[in-house]
């Protein structure tokens, strides 16, 4: 039997076993959800090995982490094992080979343990956990970025979200607003994760929308942000002191600086309707109040004193400002596994992009910060197993 031939059956074999475990495993309680996951799996692998030295092989990590919780669950694992079990890379011993995944509020780990020398199948393991609902953890996902003149000092992701992310603010240093089709979530930074700070439910009755759209309107003066989404019937206005969010007020449409009867969605769709004094007539992907739009056909569009004037720069679903000198757009190409995030001259953006923040899967919203050399952009990116936040902190020079 070939190599190739055999690791292909246990990469299908894993996978079918992963996700018939996603189904049927009952869920664990307690701290770390990696920590949980080792302890499940050591469980699982003192009983297969009874008394065998054992080897633990180096995970195939699918998180999207970049290989980093495959070797944190890796060192948990063996941690778990020592005192139990003789572990060793050589002789006579069982292998333990297995693969990290994760899904919307779990992890999961499916192990194929055999006889080496020889490779005889002995027992094939599966454990999951579920995440911590109160905290999207931060692992690290690898800073990368084109050339130009921003370094990346940090570049960190959640794990897949619940729930589809329409658009995101970030109201302060420490807080991160995301907007889901069905409800606004207030979430403090934390070293190791974005905490849970409130969560309130959007009105109802939600309508069915194949892509709804979404927009956050922040208030600073007042310490307040409007929400609204296709989904929902009605704007509202949230407060954001003491880190709850409190209703405050609903309004048939959300209210915009230059338009006069504020921001509707077009019925079943990601479209936003309005009339802006110095942009013009919608329908508008994206706006910002600050005199920018991305139009329906995926192009920029500047404040003038003509009602508007569009560039030849195409964008996606994701406007931001990095403070006074720089704009953030989502990359224009279709939906598919890469995609980036193009940062643009704010006084001229109809110039090439300063520069590209390449990430897997397709941006879906974007939120940003700056202040003088340093910033910080927070990209909503979709990919296949699920929506993830990116954090990326960008400072001037190497």
């Amino acid at each position: 039997m070939g190599v190739a031939s055999a690791s292909s059956r246990f990469s299908a074999a894993i996978t079918a076993a992963l996700v018939v475990h996603a189904v049927l495993a009952p869920p664990l309680q307690a701290a770390a959800p990696l920590s949980r996951l080792a302890d499940a799996l050591a469980a699982e692998v003192v009983a297969a090995a009874r008394g065998h030295a054992v080897e633990v092989a180096a995970p195939e990590d699918r998180t999207g982490s970049g290989g980093s919780l495959g070797v944190d669950f890796q060192s948990l694992l063996r941690a778990r094992l020592e005192g139990r079990l003789r572990l060793t890379a050589s002789g006579a011993r069982l292998r333990v080979d297995s693969v990290l995944a994760e899904g919307p509020g779990r992890l999961w780990v499916s192990a194929r343990v055999t006889e080496e020398p020889g490779g005889r199948l002995v027992d094939v393991l599966a454990a999951s956990v579920e995440a911590d609902p109160m905290l999207l953890s931060l692992v690290p996902a690898g800073p990368a970025a084109g050339p130009g003149p921003l370094s990346v000092v940090a570049s960190r992701r959640t794990p897949a979200l619940e729930g589809r992310v329409l658009d995101l603010a970030l109201p302060a240093e420490d807080r991160v607003l995301v907007l889901y089709d069905d409800a606004l979530v207030l979430y403090r930074l934390e070293d190791d994760g974005l905490a849970v700070l409130s969560r309130r439910d959007l009105p109802g009755p939600l309508s069915a929308v194949r892509f709804p759209g979404g927009t956050i309107g922040l208030v600073a003066a007042e310490g307040s942000a409007w929400a609204l989404t296709s989904r929902s019937p009605r704007a509202v206005l949230f407060g954001l002191d003491g880190g709850r969010l409190e209703e405050r007020e609903q309004a048939a449409a959300l209210p915009w600086p230059g338009a006069p009867h504020g921001l509707r969605y077009r019925p079943g769709t990601n479209l936003i309707e309005a009339t802006l004094d110095d942009l013009g007539d919608g329908p508008f992907l994206r706006l910002d109040p600050r005199g920018l739009a991305v139009t329906a056909e995926g192009r920029l569009r500047l404040a003038s004193a003509e009602g508007g004037r569009t560039l030849d720069v195409p964008a996606g679903s994701g406007l931001a400002r990095l403070g006074t000198e720089l704009l953030a757009v989502a990359g224009p190409d279709p939906p598919g596994p890469r995609d980036a995030v193009l940062l643009l001259d704010a006084h001229d953006p109809g110039r090439p992009p300063v520069q590209s923040l390449p990430v897997d899967g397709s941006v879906r919203a974007l939120a940003g910060r700056g202040s003088g050399a340093r910033m910080r952009v927070v990209a909503a990116v979709e990919e296949e197993r699920g929506t993830h936040l990116v954090l990326m902190d960008l400072a001037v020079g190497p």
